[in-house]
């Protein structure tokens, strides 16, 4: 096993089973609770898969009705198990990919074979499938009411208008209703490789013992290769308003970045620190934005990257969404002219590894923070040492190397 130590002082444990399904552990041995990951790089975004005779397109949002339908089990309901064995359990999906999981106290054992043993085994009945199409398409209308997510689709649509990034994660009532029995097997089959999968443990655990479960899981031949869109953001619709009848407006604003054909953690570090410096609540940004009560809170931020796109954008609410815009453009243009002050850059950066000390006290977040950094080949302790390591010179290159501000695009919900 690979061990590495961390912020608190404990270790990280990596190891692979024989096989190659990458395991990562985070021992807290004065914690009660625990916890397990299993994360399979299958998301939404995929479109298709591609064989030695044809490419198949893949129906919109079958990622997610997978994660639905691999807790129907021969046997019964894999979450009334995990409910009698003393366990929360639940999964999401996203672009890039679906994530099972479960949190308990005791009968960890007995949970962690659960988990792995029923994403091995689905059951694609038409019956079964056809009774889940419709929780599925009542859940997709819950989300088309939802602002918030209106609002972060339609700036996504603005900037990636021909990447299924754009598209809402559970797919179309359309698509649901076209999927089969039969689709949801074949993307099974070609997705879910064991050996590709990703099982993250923490709490009070034991990583031996762990091990030893995991390598009863099997791998499996892969049967072709998952096809992912490059997105074209040359068609970027600058400003989009619908109109949902609400008190007070949401607002979103976004700016496509060049997409990156290996993901970089010591870059995302970078562009987090850089969005708290542009618009947190100690930057000039904010502090123009108070004083003109142009905002009901502060601004929420996100970098985010994934195959074949990449964009930062800022989110909040109130009447002034277009005035938020162009001074959020103004700041970036005289910080690319001006720099960043050093003292600005320290307390932001410190802030930063404050966020992530907390990280390190929870049990879940350690688990859940991992699954968002696995697609860059990193661990916690990678995180950790990249954040103390930055330098000033690493956020103002990227600054200088960031599309134009006029590139924004604004999504308003009113």
């Amino acid at each position: 096993m690979s061990f590495s130590k961390y912020a608190a002082g404990d270790s990280v444990i990596r190891e692979k089973t024989s096989w190659g399904m990458e395991c990562i552990f985070y021992p807290k041995r004065q914690f009660g609770e625990k916890m397990a990951m299993l994360i399979v790089p299958f998301g939404a975004n995929a479109t298709g898969l591609k064989t030695e005779q044809n490419t198949v397109t893949f129906p919109k949002g079958i990622a997610h009705f997978i994660e639905h339908k691999l807790f129907q089990q021969k046997w019964g309901d894999a979450f009334v198990q995990f409910g009698k064995q003393g366990a929360s359990a639940n999964a999401f999906t996203d672009g890039e990919k679906t994530v099972y999981y479960f949190v308990c106290r005791e009968r960890f054992d007995e949970n962690l074979k659960l988990l792995l043993d029923f994403v091995q085994h689905p059951v694609f009945t038409e019956k079964d499938v056809e009774r889940e199409k419709e929780i599925i398409c009542s859940e997709i209308s819950m989300y088309d009411d939802d602002p918030s997510w209106a609002v972060y689709y339609q700036m996504m649509e603005q900037m990636y208008p021909d990447h299924p990034i754009h598209t809402p994660i559970a797919g179309t009532q359309k698509s649901v209703r076209q999927t089969t029995a039969a689709d949801l097997k074949m993307v099974y089959e070609a997705a879910y490789l064991p050996q590709k999968f990703c099982l993250v443990c923490s709490g009070n655990i034991q990583p031996r013992k762990i091990m030893a479960v995991a390598e009863q899981m099997q791998p499996k031949k892969e049967i072709g290769v998952i096809q992912w869109q490059n997105a074209e953001n040359e068609n970027v619709k600058l400003c989009a308003v619908q109109d949902m009848h609400l008190q007070r407006p949401l607002f979103q604003i976004g700016l496509p970045l060049p997409i990156e054909e290996t993901f970089d953690l010591r870059q995302k570090i970078a562009f987090e620190i850089l969005l708290d410096i542009w618009a947190g609540e100690s930057s000039l940004f904010y502090e123009q934005a108070y004083q003109k009560q142009w905002l009901d809170m502060p601004l929420g931020s996100r970098y985010a990257t994934g195959r074949g796109y990449a964009f930062c954008a800022f989110f909040g609410s109130g009447k002034y969404g277009d005035a938020v815009k162009e001074a959020l453009q103004n700041r970036i243009k005289d910080m690319k002219q001006n720099g960043i002050a050093d003292n600005d850059f320290e307390r932001i950066r410190k802030k930063y590894i404050g966020q992530i000390l907390r990280t390190f006290q929870s049990v879940s977040d350690l688990c859940m923070t991992q699954a968002e950094i696995c697609q860059y080949h990193a661990d916690l302790s990678d995180w950790f040492r990249m954040s103390k390591d930055l330098h000033k010179t690493d956020v103002e290159k990227l600054l200088q190397n960031m599309p134009a501000a006029y590139k924004m695009v604004l999504s308003i919900i009113k």
